[in-house]
């Protein structure tokens, strides 16, 4: 269970009372307390830290601009069913999502889901719709590179029907990509830019490392994620060089998109940033649809040294009537939330973060069963992927396998003939670097041996 719903109000609780919910959410779970009917947090964190709560509450422009999710897929639920208006994929499969962490329904959310008493209330419900293209095929623990240009291209064949303005990217990686990749994904970025559409992109979660591709490309508004309760650097986003917008991507305010129950500890990394600067910006041009995606940009990036100010945004495109009108309507009053006010480069990171709940330990067991081993996992986590090595002499390492769901064991694990001493297993999360659980460590059991009977005499 989560947490119990707090009120409607502007400020965050305190550390030592989030640690108490998490305490009650626990006995709850095993029954010993009561469960507490939860709510829809109407002011979120981020939405004070960005100076964006009134924009769920502002008059809606006369159309609803588009905004095309590149990511897992979106599933239907009550925060995504009446702002989706379309859900593809290039594999030509369904448009659910195939993630074991619904990262796309997540996203989707944290856009656009609307003030209807379940879930959360997102960045722009009022003034954009979504379009969610999925480019992770079932199985897949990681985007491929290749299937980013992919995703662009068939925003933009439905760019003229919804009205798209935004492509937003809450992916990437650290590695280089093949000259092949590069030269694709730099054409339809060019595509994109010809046809007037704004891409967005996670910076990335390698805990300061450079931005990655895509976002390290220079036509891309790239974006790392900043703390809610002070404006400083996540410790965990990237950061540098080709940086151009921080925005709200820990300690921020969600709901679990199964069941709507608020989840105030595991809503945190780059992507939620690139999808809450994705929606802004798309709403910007909504309400002004003659803006150039430049000009918007020009507009995030400069209405606060840097860190993201919808507000004030607004205010310097002329929509203060817009402002004032959803600030007039919000559910509590505004109190000022402190945001830096230099570049993102001169920011000093924060190391208190209140991290994502990590993984436990695995319990684990090896057996070996007719020349083959068997790993026994309890008690894995429905959006945990389990990592196993094998160690050897001088500590040789390997990967053997990474699975997105377990039920009980692997079934007859084959391990090299020779040079293998110990096995090494743990819980990731493949959306969220900061979850990984510590390594289970275990010991080859020794081949069972039957004493031979001696010969008669």
């Amino acid at each position: 269970m989560s947490p119990p719903a707090r009120p409607a109000a502007r400020r965050r609780p305190t550390r030592a009372l989030r640690h108490l919910c998490s305490i009650a959410a626990t006995l709850i779970g095993f029954g010993l307390l009561p469960a507490a009917t939860h709510a829809e947090t109407a002011i979120t964190g981020q939405a004070v830290a960005d100076d964006g709560a009134f924009l769920p509450y502002a008059p809606a422009p006369a159309t609803p601009g588009g905004l095309c999710l590149v990511d897992t897929g979106v599933n239907v639920n009550p925060d995504t069913e009446g702002v989706v208006v379309d859900r593809t994929a290039i594999d030509g499969g369904s448009g659910e999502d195939v993630s074991p962490t619904l990262h796309g329904t997540v996203l989707a959310m944290m856009a656009a889901a609307p003030g209807n008493g379940w879930g959360m209330v997102g960045t722009a419900p009022r003034s954009i719709q979504l379009v969610s293209v999925r480019i992770l095929e079932p199985g897949q623990t990681t985007f491929p590179f290749s299937s980013y240009a992919a995703g662009i291209t068939e925003c933009l064949q439905l760019r003229q029907r919804y009205d798209i303005k935004v492509i937003n990217l809450s992916l990437g990686g650290s590695e280089t990509p093949s000259g092949e990749d590069y030269e694709a994904l730099a054409n339809a970025i060019e595509k994109a830019s010809d046809r007037d559409v704004a891409v967005v992109a996670a910076a990335g979660n390698d805990d300061g490392g450079p931005v990655e591709y895509p976002a390290a490309f220079p036509t891309v508004l790239s974006v790392g994620a900043s703390d809610t309760q002070g404006g400083a650097f996540c410790s965990f986003s990237n950061r540098g060089e080709g940086l151009r917008l921080i925005t709200p991507g820990c300690d921020l305010d969600g709901a679990n998109p199964n069941n709507g129950e608020p989840d105030y500890n595991y809503w945190q990394g780059t992507s939620e940033s690139s999808v809450i600067a994705a929606a802004a910006l798309t709403a910007l041009e909504s309400y002004r649809p003659q803006l150039s995606f430049q000009a918007g940009e020009e507009d995030l990036t400069g209405a606060n040294g840097g860190a993201l100010d919808i507000a004030q945004a607004f205010r310097n495109e002329g929509l203060e009537a817009i402002v004032t009108a959803g600030e007039a309507t919000e559910p509590s009053p505004p109190v000022e939330s402190p945001s830096p006010a230099v570049s993102p480069q001169s920011v000093t990171p924060s190391n208190s973060m209140t991290l994502s709940s990590p993984f436990k330990r695995p319990r684990a067991r090896l057996t070996r069963v007719k020349g083959r081993f068997v790993l026994t996992l309890a008690g894995r986590p429905s959006e945990a992927q389990a990592e196993v090595r094998y160690l050897g002499h001088r500590r040789h390492s390997r990967l053997l396998s990474v699975l997105r769901t377990l039920d009980g064991a692997f079934k007859d694990l084959t391990l090299p003939v020779s040079g293998v001493i110990k096995v090494a297993v743990r819980y990731t999360d493949p959306y969220d670097i900061q979850r990984a659980s510590p390594w289970a460590t275990l010991k080859l059991p020794p081949p069972t041996t039957t004493a031979r009977s001696r010969p008669r005499r």
